[in-house]
C-alpha cells in the first residue's frame, strides 16, 4: 500500500483534475445550447434549398447547362473532413477521421484519386499520422463558424470544380442527431444534385409543373445552385460544432464522475493508512509502558 504522503498528492492532484474538467463540462454545456439551436435551424433550411434546387432545374430543364451541375466521369474526389481544433472530446475526432477514410477507400476502389481537406487540426493531425495528409488545412472555424468561413470554403470549392480541378467533393461531417448522440456522416457537394435529398416525408416531390420564372430559370438558378453549396458547407459545420460541443460536454462529465469515484477510494485508503499508523503508535505506547512497569 502507498503511503500516506503519496496518498495525499495522488488526492490533490485528482481534487485538481477533477475541477478543470468539471468547469470544461459547464463549458461545454454553456456553448451546446447556443450551437444546436443553429444546427437545428440550419439542416432544414440547407434540405429544402437543395430540394428546390433538383426541382426547379428539373421543371426547368437546365441542370445539364449550369456547370455546378455537370456530372462527369469522376477521376478525382475532393473530401473535406470536418473536425474540431481541440482534443477532450472523447472519440468524436477518430470517428469523423475514419469515417472520411473509409470514403477514400471506396472511391480508391473504384479507381479515383482522393484529395483531402481538414477542416479542423484533429482531422490534419490524425490524417497524416494515418498516412494520408490532407492538401490543405483550415482551422480556427468549429468553435463558432461563421457563415462567412463557410462562403469561402465554398467559393474556392465552385472555382476549382468549374476548372475541372476535381470531379466529385463531399463533406464528412458529424450530423447533430441530439446531444447524447452525434453520427458521422457524408454528403456531396459537387456537383449539386449529385446525391439525393433526404426530404421530411411530407415534403413536396418531383419536379414543379407550369411553373412561370420571373427572372428567367437560368437567371435564377444561377444564383440558387451556389448559394445551395454554400449553406451546404455551413450547416455541416454549425452540426459539427454543435456534435463537438455535446461529445466534449460527455467526455468531461465521464471523466468527472471517474475522478469522484477515484476520489473516493482515495480517501478511503488514507483514512484506513492513518487509522493502522495511530493504532500503531497507541500499540507501542502502551508496550512501551508496559515494559517500564
Amino acid at each position: 500500500m502507498a503511503n500516506l504522503r503519496d496518498l495525499r498528492r495522488r488526492r490533490t492532484s485528482v481534487a485538481s483534475t477533477k475541477k478543470i474538467t468539471r468547469t470544461m463540462e459547464l463549458v461545454a454545456s454553456a456553448k451546446l445550447k447556443k450551437a444546436q439551436d443553429a444546427a437545428t435551424a440550419s439542416r432544414p433550411y440547407a434540405e429544402a434549398l437543395r430540394d428546390l434546387v433538383g426541382r426547379l432545374s428539373s421543371a426547368a430543364n437546365e441542370a445539364s447547362t449550369h456547370p455546378l451541375m455537370t456530372k462527369r466521369t469522376v477521376r478525382k474526389v475532393v473530401i473535406y473532413v470536418a473536425t474540431s481544433d481541440r482534443g477532450l472530446a472523447g472519440a468524436f475526432n477518430a470517428n469523423l477521421v475514419t469515417k472520411a477514410i473509409e470514403r477514400a477507400k471506396e472511391h480508391r476502389a473504384a479507381g479515383r484519386q482522393v484529395e483531402f481537406v481538414a477542416l479542423g487540426k484533429k482531422a490534419a493531425s490524425t490524417l497524416a499520422f494515418n498516412g494520408s495528409p490532407a492538401a490543405s488545412v483550415h482551422h480556427g472555424i468549429m468553435d463558432a463558424p461563421k457563415y462567412g468561413q463557410a462562403q469561402k470554403l465554398a467559393e474556392a470549392a465552385m472555382d476549382r470544380f468549374i476548372a475541372g480541378e476535381f470531379d466529385l467533393a463531399e463533406v464528412v461531417y458529424a450530423r447533430f442527431v441530439s446531444a447524447s448522440r452525434q453520427v458521422p456522416d457524408h454528403l456531396v457537394l459537387l456537383p449539386v444534385g449529385g446525391e439525393p435529398v433526404k426530404a421530411d416525408a411530407g415534403a413536396q416531390k418531383g419536379p414543379i409543373k407550369d411553373f412561370i420564372f420571373h427572372p428567367g430559370a437560368g437567371e435564377l438558378l444561377a444564383a440558387l445552385i451556389p448559394q445551395t453549396v454554400k449553406i451546404a458547407i455551413f450547416s455541416s459545420l454549425l452540426q459539427t460544432s454543435a456534435a463537438e460541443h455535446a461529445a466534449r460536454r460527455i467526455a468531461m462529465k465521464n471523466a468527472t464522475d471517474a475522478a469522484t469515484d477515484m476520489l473516493k477510494a482515495l480517501n478511503t485508503a488514507y483514512n484506513r493508512g492513518r487509522q493502522g499508523k495511530i493504532t500503531q503508535e497507541i500499540a507501542e505506547i502502551v508496550g512501551a509502558v508496559e515494559a517500564m512497569a
